[in-house]
């Protein structure tokens, strides 16, 4: 039998990255909405969605218990690969016209410009935050699929609830 790169559960890791090639900019929001915040304040993060990283707590120690031959490495991969994916979406704010960075605020500028600048920042970093929950939903969801066969149907909804975009 060949090693597969995700394990037993590799057709169904590559069809969820072939998905991800296909997403539209429709799909991408549903799935950030649908995401829970894991971003700038992890402890935050932490306390408003406390089951979803108790599973994915679960699937981690699932991952490292060497279930199958590999699946540590795996599990990373898998990760590592659907934010590769994710990454090079049009959704991905790198690909955007301006970057939260470029949207500086001045002292000089007159108070209507600089109201605007402070739109634009807030207007970037929001969308920036909302593609690093993206990413990130992307990851824990091809992560799950690798050893979602040791973990309860219960702990694998909660990790796959963000990609149910049909």
């Amino acid at each position: 039998m060949a090693v597969q790169r995700f394990g037993p559960n590799t057709s169904e890791v590559e069809a969820l990255l072939d998905r991800l090639r296909r997403l539209t900019p429709e799909e991408w929001e549903r799935v950030a909405k649908a995401a829970p915040g894991i971003g700038s304040v992890p402890d935050l993060e932490v306390r408003q969605s406390p089951e979803y990283f108790s599973a994915l707590e679960v699937a981690t120690r699932i991952a490292k218990s060497d279930v199958f031959p590999g699946s540590e490495s795996a599990f990373y991969d898998a990760m590592r690969t659907a934010q590769l994916v994710a990454d090079a979406s049009a959704f991905q704010p790198s690909t955007r016209p301006e970057p939260a960075s470029s949207a500086v605020v001045d002292d000089r500028l007159p108070p209507d410009a600089e109201a605007e600048a402070i739109i634009r920042l807030m207007s970037t970093a929001y969308e920036e935050e909302s593609w690093r929950r993206v990413m990130n939903a992307c990851m824990v969801a091809a992560g799950a699929l690798v050893v979602r066969d040791w973990m309860t149907p219960g702990v694998y909804a909660l990790l796959w609830r963000p990609m149910q975009i049909d």
